[in-house]
């Protein structure tokens, strides 16, 4: 899978500029015409707006043809041709592999995080047992933040990585936020989220990105209590929607970080994506299926569509119509694309 994503990361071909001209590109430097590009040192820039202004975005990692000159009589290197896949010219395809949908999510997560370069304010406090590994943690949780669009006026966020409940508790109400998370007796609260705040026990891996998207879910659906108390409402987001989607997230950015991609943790068993709604049935069935449906999703769609049901929802729609709203196929009809093509995707 780590070819996979490779993969997608080399569409774009690296191109030679004067030295003068790649001294003044860099991320957040001014440029002068929106989606306009430059390759430099291995990574593509795009000119985005950011607010009123033009700036280059923070670049995305590019394939560049060697310079070297091939040695006489020696056999050429192998040309990488990336083929079209399904998702290319169908949304929500019914004949595709899980290696094409991948490949498909990828290309539009990177155009997504080269067009929208987001400037966060957040806090990390540290667990002094993480300290020797501060550097990987601060550069994964920088990722994470520059993906994420919080709206303007968010507070300042705070990601504690500890494992002991005194310590993030008391960082919880240091920086101002309510203590939810926390109702439970004897509840150690050492990887989940709040309004404003996430923690995670485990800094470098999928777990991390993944409580801190469930900040974002309720930035974009403007709620300061649990995401969702009532999941067994059809008219409110699934569970599979809630864990999984931050589940796809999670494993997408983190992906970036160990530049590898797993697999499915789906089983073979027949299940229907709806009964992942609930944790009714099996407590890890919404996080499995769910990513499932975001990679689908995002393969199909796009990132920015998958992150719009999110905000339509905090515009006061309901998950249904949120859903269709964003991606132009009603949730019934997703149901059924799903389950039918579910086996393609594992």
């Amino acid at each position: 899978m780590k070819k996979q994503v490779s993969l997608s990361l080399a569409i774009s071909l690296a191109f030679l500029l004067p030295n003068h001209a790649l001294a003044a590109v860099k991320s957040g430097a001014k440029c002068s015409k929106v989606n306009s590009t430059q390759i430099v040192s291995g990574k593509k820039f795009t000119c985005v707006k950011s607010g009123s202004k033009l700036i280059w975005s923070k670049g995305a990692a590019v394939a560049s043809p060697s310079t070297l000159s091939p040695t006489p009589g020696a056999t050429p290197a192998p040309v990488i041709q990336v083929k079209p896949t399904p998702f290319d010219s169908t949304p929500f395809p019914d004949d595709f592999t899980r290696a094409e949908m991948v490949e498909a999510m990828f290309k539009s997560f990177d155009e997504f995080i080269m067009r929208n370069p987001n400037v966060n304010s957040y806090k990390i406090v540290m667990d002094p047992l993480f300290q020797s590994d501060s550097n990987a943690i601060n550069k994964l949780v920088k990722d994470v933040y520059a993906v994420l669009p919080f709206p303007t006026g968010y507070p300042t966020t705070v990601v504690i990585l500890s494992d002991d409940k005194e310590l993030i508790e008391k960082s919880v109400k240091e920086n101002g936020f309510g203590k939810e998370g926390f109702q439970q007796s004897g509840y150690h609260c050492r990887n989940c989220a709040g309004y404003g705040w996430a923690t995670s026990s485990k800094p470098l891996t999928w777990v991390t990105p993944h409580e801190m998207f469930h900040v974002w879910q309720k930035a974009a659906y403007k709620l300061n209590s649990d995401n969702n108390p009532d999941p067994s409402n059809p008219l409110n987001p699934p569970v599979w929607f809630d864990e999984g989607g931050a589940d796809f997230f999670a494993f997408a950015i983190h992906s970036k970080f160990e530049n590898s991609y797993p697999g499915s943790r789906v089983g073979s068993n027949r299940i229907r994506l709806i009964d992942a709604s609930t944790r009714s049935i099996d407590a890890g069935l919404p996080y499995s299926l769910g990513r499932l449906a975001g990679e689908y999703i995002v393969a199909s769609k796009g990132m920015d569509k998958f992150l719009e049901i999110y905000l339509n929802v905090g515009k006061g729609q309901n998950f249904p119509t949120a859903f269709e709203n964003a991606l132009g196929i009603t949730l019934e009809r997703f149901y059924e694309k799903f389950d039918k093509n579910i086996q393609n995707m594992l």
